[in-house]
């Protein structure tokens, strides 16, 4: 049995570790997102409100039945005016002291174009549901892509930062060493230490900042903060394939693939039902109905005992028939409504092209950004290459007496501006491309 128990506690064991722990690519932490991030999950409950309502309005055009029933004591029970027989007048009292009735009424709706228009509309937003619910998804995949290079750039920049440390830490000491054989002045080796301990500063401040973009991802991916996540993507390999796949740019751009254009034709659709159900309040409605009523009348208050035409009689009648209702003045409302409903339709109508517009627009601007921090990227590139060989050779100027302390802290500062610059923007670069393939509908379901 303690060996039973052991093993059982170390496969929950092992199980709950499983849980807590997630390593994941880019694609990877979009595709788990989609399915698990709050809004999204939102959203798809909205769709099946969406699916209810459907079914309700179904019901509204299928058989209505419902049975009534009530018991009644009559405390003073009616009385009118009688000739009782000997020329005099006199009171008859009217019913029993107690009675109850049972009525069962059927009813089905013949026709009613509202009925049809409501069916439609109720399709409508559905639909409407789950273009919102395809919008938030597209939405949660642009989100965890930009929180996840915001954690690769922040570790980068760590590990930038962790190598000049590296390289401060052996500079400052070797001028340190001849700061104290005499061979620099003070300010030379003050010069470094200055510069070390603001590096140390950017190392702690980037490290937190590391921390919350990581906080955020898993926030946007629908994660518990105390998963372990691990991200197996690198901004490197990133920008590599960035840079390869560049036919993005030639991509023809569909606006009818973009999510908020075919939102804007669900509108347009449900508009026209809106005035298609106006025009029908013009037509009549008709409905059959039949109804069954049993009234049971009695001196006792048990009114289901004693003997018929005695103490007790009961009474049944049944009704069968059509209804129908025809609007025939209604002090011009009706009119008002359809053109309200015309107008409304016609805003949607500028309000699509407005969309369309907007949109073009908007692929035209992520198209040029896109490609503009593509070609700022290979300028970065190109400038840290540059800043590290001046480092590099006024270092070995310092090293040999002939350069300044000054002059090193400032060709230290160049290199670590491009390596900052060169950082921010491969991140932009990154993000930028994510933008063009949203607008794109790269991210569509």
């Amino acid at each position: 049995m303690k060996y039973l128990t052991a093993t059982v506690a170390f496969f929950l064991a092992a199980q709950l570790l499983a849980q807590q722990s997630l390593s994941v690519s880019v694609a990877e932490a979009q595709d788990y997102a989609v399915t698990h991030a709050y809004t999204v999950q939102n959203n798809s409950l909205e769709v099946e409100k969406a699916r209810k309502l459907y079914l309700e309005n179904i019901g509204r055009g299928l058989p209505q039945v419902s049975a009534n029933g009530n018991y009644t004591y009559n405390l003073e029970r009616q009385s009118f005016i009688a000739d009782l027989g000997s020329g005099q007048l006199g009171l008859l009292q009217i019913g029993a002291p107690y009675s109850a009735l049972g009525t069962v009424a059927a009813e089905q709706l013949i026709f009613d174009g509202s009925y049809i228009v409501a069916l439609l509309a109720s399709q409508v937003l559905k639909e409407n549901a789950l273009n919102d619910l395809e919008k938030s998804r597209i939405e949660i995949r642009d989100q965890v892509a930009r929180a996840y290079h915001l954690v690769l750039v922040s570790r980068r920049t760590a590990e930038i930062i962790a190598e000049d440390l590296k390289f401060l830490q052996q500079s400052f000491e070797e001028t340190k060493k001849l700061f104290e054989n005499g061979f620099v002045e003070e300010q030379d080796k003050d010069q470094l230490e200055l510069l070390l301990s603001n590096l140390l500063n950017n190392q702690d401040y980037i490290q937190k900042q590391e921390e919350v973009a990581l906080m955020l991802l898993k926030i946007r991916m629908g994660l518990s903060l105390e998963t372990a996540l691990t991200l197996t993507d690198d901004i490197d390999g990133l920008m590599v394939f960035t840079e390869e796949g560049t036919s993005i740019l030639s991509t023809p751009f569909a606006v009818e693939n973009h999510i908020d254009y075919r939102s804007i034709l669900t509108q347009e659709r449900g508009q026209t039902l809106n005035l298609r159900n106006e025009n029908m309040q013009y037509l009549p409605k008709i409905k059959a109905f039949y109804n069954l009523n049993y009234n049971v009348n009695n001196m006792d208050s048990w009114v289901f005992t004693g003997e018929q035409g005695q103490d007790r009689l009961d009474v049944r009648w049944q009704a069968l028939g059509v209804s129908l209702s025809v609007p025939i003045l209604t002090g011009g409302t009706r009119v008002a409504r359809v053109q309200q409903a015309q107008l409304a339709l016609q805003q949607v109508v500028v309000a699509k092209q407005q969309v369309q517009d907007n949109l073009k627009l908007a692929y035209a601007q992520a198209k040029a950004e896109y490609e503009y921090a593509l070609n700022t990227y290979k300028t970065q590139r190109r400038n840290v290459e540059i800043a590290k060989n001046i480092r590099d050779k006024t270092l070995r100027k310092y090293q040999e007496g002939l350069a300044t302390s000054l002059e090193l802290t400032q060709a230290e500062n160049q290199y670590q501006e491009s390596l900052r610059n060169a950082i921010n923007t491969s991140n932009q670069v990154l993000d930028k491309k994510v933008n063009l393939e949203k607008v794109l509908g790269k991210y569509n379901d």
